[in-house]
């Protein structure tokens, strides 16, 4: 499948962040494409903004085999769809067990009858804490410390074990922090906290917990290299930055780009910023380069520039 025109793709979670952008491309390469969503964390004008060529089928990856007849059988699944907010994994753990590890499960058994390749989206948060001074590569222990990278270690287990078992051709990226427009994550909340009140940032925990922030497009050509990459198949990746900086370093950046003066960043609340959450993120991605001839292209500078002129345009 070297050439994407006329191949079909599905993307669950399509309507969210990542979903969005990635169905984006895959239609500008002509490819064919269904999203699969409940609309839970996506949205409804993500999906109006896509190409109206993309196909739409709503439904719960927990209860897959209710909707599957609706969806066409495709060459790759991309699985996006999750339940990713870390402090609600925490407070609900039985329910982001059961989106992330029973949904998974649900989207490979799918996969497996249609002969799809799937490309999981995994996250950093299977590392936990990482390494404290160098990057952290994927020969690094497992150690997650919230409810959601314990779930992405067992989706990422269910994958290798259908690989394994099945023969089933899956891809794992474990995505440091991605960012871009229509996203969320630390950028966003500032961006919106600092149109809402220009003179005050809040900063949640020390403020110097640090952050592998690399931009959605990068993002999106990491994964559609993966579609005819058979040496991936079976394997995990890191995809980042291959650089970290620290949430505090990423308020004055911010503050600077949009032009604010007399900004006041109120005391870092200190501790950690909520339950689960990680002191450091810090992305080896030595073996994407490897193997992908994948490279991340956007400078952190210049990928905030960007998100912050398109959410501008937007808000207008």
């Amino acid at each position: 499948m070297n050439n994407f025109k006329d191949a079909n793709f599905t993307v669950t979670g399509g309507a969210g962040f990542i979903g969005f952008h990635l169905c984006k491309k895959l239609r500008e390469k002509e490819a064919n494409v269904q999203v699969f969503d409940n609309l839970s964390t996506g949205t409804m004008s993500n999906l109006r903004d896509l190409p109206k060529s993309v196909k739409f089928v709503k439904g719960d990856v927990r209860k897959l085999e209710e909707t599957e007849t609706k969806l066409a059988r495709c060459d790759a699944v991309f699985h996006l769809a999750a339940q990713r907010d870390v402090a609600y994994s925490m407070r609900n753990p039985a329910e982001d067990v059961e989106i992330n590890v029973l949904g998974t499960l649900k989207v490979l058994e799918w996969a497996r009858k249609n002969d799809s390749k799937v490309i999981f989206a995994s996250t950093a948060a299977v590392y936990g804490n990482g390494q404290e001074n160098r990057p952290t590569s994927e020969k690094d222990p497992i150690n997650p410390i919230s409810t959601y990278g314990l779930s992405k270690v067992a989706g990422e287990e269910e994958c290798l074990f259908y690989h394994r078992n099945y023969g089933l051709p899956v891809i794992i990226f474990r995505i440091f922090n991605v960012y871009g427009p229509r996203g969320h994550g630390v950028t966003a909340d500032f961006l919106q906290h600092l149109r809402e009140n220009p003179r005050q940032l809040k900063i949640l925990g020390t403020g110097n917990q640090s952050r592998d922030l690399f931009y959605i497009s990068d993002l999106v050509e990491a994964l559609m290299l993966a579609v005819n990459s058979k040496k991936a198949e079976g394997e995990a990746y890191n995809v980042g930055s291959g650089t970290t900086v620290t949430v505090k370093q990423l308020a004055d950046m911010m503050i600077d780009l949009l032009g604010l003066k007399s900004v006041t960043k109120t005391a870092c609340t200190g501790g950690l910023a909520w339950e689960g959450d990680l002191k450091i993120n810090y992305a080896n991605i030595s073996k994407a380069r490897k193997d992908l001839g994948w490279q991340p292209r956007v400078k952190l500078i210049d990928g905030l520039r960007m998100m912050i002129k398109e959410e501008t345009l937007s808000n207008q």
